[in-house]
């Protein structure tokens, strides 16, 4: 009997993109309003290595705050990391996103929470899960949004999964997970104890086998 659903955000719930040319753009005029006079040479080399240290954490599926990352790019910059100043740049990051809540989602979210408690777990380094669903009033359907960055550790890890459930007060096999991702939603839920639905994505190839597909989120409902 399935008490829990547990949902991937991005290509699941919502679609989006992070524009890098404009947060690039509004980061570096920020660094100057603070005096930075180290040239873009140098900002570039500080975000390489940061990017480097990111693309190692993510190796082995642990996740970095981005408040964390920014903090030592403004350290290689000369620049003190105050509280406001990683504020600042955090709300400069979450602005460059545009996010687009999936057609009939809420309507599905509104069904779905009336028969099952229902959590988000989605892989962000940022809150931009969190402040989206806020921001189109989608929060109150779920009983936890969990995001890598709170954890340290990123789907398909299945600690994240096991963590969430447990906010939902729900055992392992009394849930279903529902992503776009093979490898990170499919693959690590199943190896969490859970079933899987799978939001079919054309530019993967299955080669790990969800329990069921759907070729839109639409169609959870009624599956259900």
């Amino acid at each position: 009997m399935i008490r829990g659903v547990t949902f991937d955000f991005g290509g699941t719930l919502a679609q989006g993109a992070f524009d890098r040319e404009t947060f690039r753009n509004r980061f570096l005029d920020y660094l100057l309003s603070l005096d930075f006079s180290g040239g873009e040479d140098q900002l570039n080399k500080a975000k390489d290595r940061m990017l480097e240290r990111l693309g190692r954490a993510r190796s082995r599926n642990r996740e970095i705050r981005l408040e964390d990352l920014y903090q030592d790019v403004l350290f290689e910059l000369g620049l003190r990391p105050e509280r406001d100043v990683i504020g600042r740049i955090n709300q400069l990051y979450m602005d460059s996103f545009q996010t687009k809540i999936i057609e009939g989602v809420e309507e599905i979210l509104k069904d779905l929470s009336e028969r099952y408690k229902l959590a988000v777990i989605s892989n962000a380094m940022s809150d931009v899960p969190r402040y989206a669903l806020k921001k189109f009033g989608l929060e109150r359907y779920f009983v936890a949004v969990v995001i890598s960055r709170d954890l340290g550790i990123r789907k398909p890890d299945p600690e994240i999964f096991n963590f969430t459930l447990n906010r939902l007060d729900v055992e392992n096999v009394e849930a279903i997970h529902v992503g776009d991702s093979l490898e990170h939603d499919i693959k690590g839920a199943r190896n969490a104890g859970m079933k899987t639905v799978w939001v079919k994505n054309d530019n993967q190839v299955p080669d790990i086998e969800p329990d069921y597909t759907i070729h839109s989120i639409t169609e959870l409902t009624s599956f259900l």
